[in-house]
Parts: structure tokens; sequence; C-alpha cells
């Protein structure tokens, strides 16, 4: 069994898993060498994924070797999503494969021989898990693979803030409705998901019926981020205020991102 410790990648590792990802990508282009748009957005997702890893890394002053592993596993987190699209034409996992499992089977059959046998270890982790519910996340991991899963859930979820609020504020999401297909473009809120955000400051993405919906469960992702630094990052952004500026101005809507913005600093961050 390896041993698991914290990350070792050096700047050689990180250029040789930079360089796989690329081409593993290019399978993916037509005959003109271009991606669907869809798999485009993933491409681009992936590297703000890198990059927001980095970022927390850095400010989370951990070695060098970590913030390298970190930026990688952030890279290659998603590749499952392209197999799946190619597949199945979707990017929803409840109705195709869980993108998790199936970006760990892709990386396994590809072997990364050049990676470290801890650095791969913890890598095929973190791909398997990070889109995981919390409560369906094995309580052993290994701290080193904790602490890079969470931060890579940060890193993830920061960047689909951004995107999606990108997209609502360019043209109403309706440039990107394959993202989410099963929903209805409104911005009024179902009463199961305020029931449900209200009592358990989650959204289960099952009850998720109208891009009001989705803008709420954007917002509770608050309660989840890991790190001080991602928290900094995301106020930088303006993430809360932006998803604010995109629902109906009614009282429950006001009361549910009031308490968020009351109790993030208390509750909502994780420092260790």
């Amino acid at each position: 069994m390896v041993r698991i410790r914290a990350g070792s990648m050096v700047q050689q590792e990180q250029g040789f898993l930079q360089t796989w990802f690329e081409r593993y990508i290019d399978r993916f282009r037509d005959r003109d060498g271009v991606l669907h748009p869809l798999l485009e957005l993933k491409r681009c997702h992936s590297l703000r994924v890198a990059e927001n890893a980095r970022l927390i890394a850095t400010a989370l002053r951990l070695p060098k070797e970590e913030q390298r592993l970190a930026e990688g596993v952030g890279l290659v987190h998603d590749v499952g999503r392209f197999t799946q699209f190619a597949q199945h034409g979707s990017f929803r996992d409840a109705v195709t494969v869980d993108h998790g499992i199936e970006g760990r089977r892709v990386l396994e059959a590809q072997k990364l021989s050049f990676l470290s046998s801890r650095d791969r270890e913890l890598l095929l982790c973190v791909v398997e898990y990070h889109n995981r519910k919390q409560t369906d996340i094995p309580s052993g991991l290994h701290p080193a693979q904790d602490r890079l899963l969470r931060l890579i859930r940060d890193a993830d979820k920061l960047d689909i803030m951004e995107l999606v609020l990108q997209a609502v504020a360019s043209d109403g999401f309706r440039g990107l409705p394959d993202m989410l297909p099963h929903i209805r473009m409104s911005r009024e809120l179902s009463f199961d998901v305020l029931t449900e955000a209200t009592k358990t400051k989650s959204v289960s993405s099952g009850n998720l019926s109208t891009l009001g919906d989705f803008l709420v469960m954007l917002a509770l992702w608050f309660y989840d981020l890991n790190y001080l630094p991602t928290m900094q990052l995301a106020v930088e952004r303006d993430i809360l205020v932006r998803i604010r500026r995109e629902l109906p101005d009614v009282e429950a809507i006001r009361k549910l991102l009031s308490g968020i913005s009351k109790t993030i600093p208390k509750t909502g961050v994780r420092t260790k």
C-alpha cells in the first residue's frame, strides 16, 4: 500500500502533466482542430480552476511542491467530462456517469508514470471525490488527501460561480442552455428549493427547477468554502453581491442572502 504524504511535485512533473492534459484534450477535437463549444468551456474551466488552486495554495503558504500539485490537480480534475460528453452528449451525472469516477478511470488508464506514486494517489483520490456531496466523501481520508480535496473543491466552486454569473449577466444564461437543460430560465425561486435552503442551508441539485434556484444554490456554497483565501477571493470578485443583483428583490431572498452575509465570517470559513 502506498504511504500517503503531502505533495512532492517538482516543476518538471508539473510540466509533464500540463503537456499530457493538452494532448488528451486534443483527442476530442474535430478534423479542423476545433473542440465542441461545451468541451471548450470545460477546457477553459479547467485552466481557471488550476489558477484558483494556485492562488489558494499560495495564500495558504503551502510548500512549493504542494502548490504545484494543487495547480496540477486543478487542471485535470474534470478530465472525466470529456469522455462523458463524447459518449453521452451530456454533462448530467445523474443520467450518464459520475464524472469524478470517470476521471479517475481515465487517469488510471493513462498511467501517468512521470508522477511519483504518492502524488498519483493524491491526484486520483481528489479527482474521484471532488464532485461528491460532503456526506458522500469517505471519512477516513488521509490528512494530505483531505487538505488537497478541500482546496480543489473550493477552487472548482469559485470558478463555477464566476462562470455562471458572467453568463447570466451577459445573456441571461441563454448562451449556455445545454449546461442546465433541465431547468427553466426564470429567476423565480421554487417553493421546494426555498424550503430546503431555509432549513438546511443547502440545495440538492435534483430539486433545481429554475435559474433562480441555481443561483441560490451557488450562494449557499459560501457555507461550504473551506479556506479563508477562497472566501477572500470570492469577496474580491463580488460573487455574493452579483448573485443578489440577479435574483428578485423579495423578502425571502433578502433574508436568505442576508443570513449568508452575516454568518460566513463566523461559520463559513475553516482555516485549517
